[in-house]
């Protein structure tokens, strides 16, 4: 995203996070999901951990300081995106 308005999106977008199993370490990223178009997402990633607790733990605590909103916490509706892991 190369400027300011391509990315106000984030501003409004749920955020969830995702941990997979990459190369022996437990990988933490946050997806965030645009609320208005659930096709547009931005997957970023946070950090790796030795043990899978460790690895929600941190996912937890990041999820919730990206997703703080002073409206509250934006939803999106689970049936209009699809992830695929391949």
């Amino acid at each position: 995203m190369s400027t300011n308005k391509d990315s106000k999106w984030l501003l409004d977008a749920e955020v969830q996070s995702k941990i997979e199993y990459v190369k022996g370490r437990w990988q933490v990223s946050l997806v965030f999901i645009d609320t208005k178009d659930p096709n547009h997402i931005l997957i970023q990633t946070i950090g790796d951990y030795r043990s899978k607790r460790l690895a929600e733990i941190g996912a937890m605590y990041m999820q919730q300081n990206a997703a703080k909103d002073v409206r509250g916490t934006q939803k999106v509706n689970k049936d209009d995106y699809n992830f695929n892991n391949n």
